[in-house]
């Protein structure tokens, strides 16, 4: 295995963020030879003796290695003590700092068949962290599109970094009026469901869910906005049981989309 660029006086002579950092570097090095199974016994043992000797240099607590040499054991060592230091860096950790997933016997469900035809419409969203979020989970849920309005789309870097990919198997259809554009999606059929809490707005479960629809959510500050909330055929909204009246967006449709999905197709 590569030996720890840095000498003790070298290492201490940083930051504690950048000390941090470069063990973080070595470290997932490491757990790189791990997954692709490019180690041994004695890489075992030498890496737990220099780590130790770099951990007693910088005071923190100890790496104690699994009891077996089973590899999976090892990678979930690795990569917690790799998160560990993470919490030293003074950085939030996101989906996309987060190391490569590991197949280990994970069952292989077959995709659904689907047959219904429903979209999100976002109206006004600031968040790239939402849009990103709410472009996987349309994937997820078999939806056909997004329809944006007056909203960044997948074309952004942030919202790649959150959607993962999941963008380019969504479709996006972005719009200067999102009122007119629910208008026109009516006259081809389509039923408009907005998500509000406002009076007559009715439980999201509560409503018979057509294969064609929108559903329409809006602003993280104001929701929707007025002329979009005129088009939309019904209110529905996500009972609470806590003190606030609502959720995130992101885990708005969430909710109403696997419900969406769970409800069209049968299951």
């Amino acid at each position: 295995m590569d030996t720890f660029e840095f000498t003790k006086k070298k290492l201490l002579s940083l930051s504690s963020q950048n000390r941090n950092k470069h063990i973080i570097k070595w470290l997932s090095g490491f757990y790189h030879k791990l997954t692709t199974n490019r180690f041994n016994l004695a890489s075992l043992e030498l890496f737990t003796h220099q780590y130790n000797q770099i951990i007693n240099w910088t005071g923190m607590a100890p790496f104690i290695k699994p009891e077996s040499n089973h590899t999976r054991l090892w990678i979930e060592a690795v990569s917690n003590r790799i998160h560990y230091h993470r919490s030293f860096t003074c950085t939030a950790i996101r989906d996309h700092d987060l190391l490569r997933k590991v197949q280990t016997n994970d069952l292989i469900f077959p995709c659904n068949q689907i047959d219904f035809h429903c979209h999100v419409a976002l109206d006004g969203l600031r968040s790239l962290f939402n849009v990103g979020s709410i472009f996987r989970t349309c994937e997820a849920f078999g939806f056909k599109s997004i329809i944006l309005g007056n909203t960044p789309g997948k074309e952004h870097p942030g919202v790649q970094k959150t959607a993962m990919g999941a963008q380019n198997r969504v479709g996006q259809e972005k719009v200067m009026d999102l009122g007119q554009a629910m208008l026109d999606k009516k006259e081809k059929g389509f039923k408009i469901i907005g998500v509000e809490t406002i009076a007559g707005a009715l439980p999201f479960y509560e409503i018979p869910w057509k294969k064609r629809t929108i559903v329409v959510f809006g602003n993280e500050e104001y929701g929707i906005s007025s002329h979009v909330m005129e088009t939309c055929d019904n209110f529905v909204h996500i009972p609470m049981f806590g003190k606030k009246n609502s959720i995130n967006v992101a885990n708005a449709v969430s909710v109403i989309g696997f419900h969406i999905a769970r409800s069209l197709c049968g299951r």
